[in-house]
């Protein structure tokens, strides 16, 4: 058995492990590794987003951009992994059913870019994950 892994009813998540080969008691690098994951992120999302700052979700779940429907948070575990998800706005009332029905192919191609920078893994069940696979596109 594995160990627990993060879930969002309200997106697709994805993890990465930017401190794998960091030393965990230089804060220093660790903070470089965060701030480098956070800009990956936000490069590879269209100019309809937003970078935001010191917004949470939830316990922990730090915001770090948005755009009219969906938002991307940052959740990091007790195991120095780095939970990203691409989900819905919690603030949304009349576009809600909207979000969630475009956020499946819009996470995916989100991940699939991300994942250029960094190698993902996906949760399989509560306790298990394996290396996301990237979509194949029909030429």
């Amino acid at each position: 058995m594995g160990e627990g892994l993060y879930w969002s009813r309200d997106g697709r998540t994805a993890y990465a492990e930017p401190f794998e080969d960091l030393d965990p008691q230089d804060g220093c690098l660790w903070r470089d590794a965060w701030d480098d994951l956070v800009l990956a992120i936000r490069s590879n999302l269209g100019s309809t987003w937003h970078p935001v700052g010191g917004d949470f979700r939830g316990h922990g779940e730090n915001i770090v951009a948005r755009n009219g429907l969906h938002e991307v948070w940052l959740y990091e575990d007790s195991y120095a992994r780095v939970h990203v998800t691409f989900g819905v706005r919690a603030d949304l009332d009349v576009t809600d059913a909207l979000a969630r029905s475009l956020i499946d192919d819009r996470a995916e191609a989100f991940f699939d870019a991300l994942q250029r920078t960094y190698p993902l893994r996906v949760r399989t069940s509560a306790w298990t994950s394996a290396p996301r696979e990237t979509r194949r596109v029909a030429a």
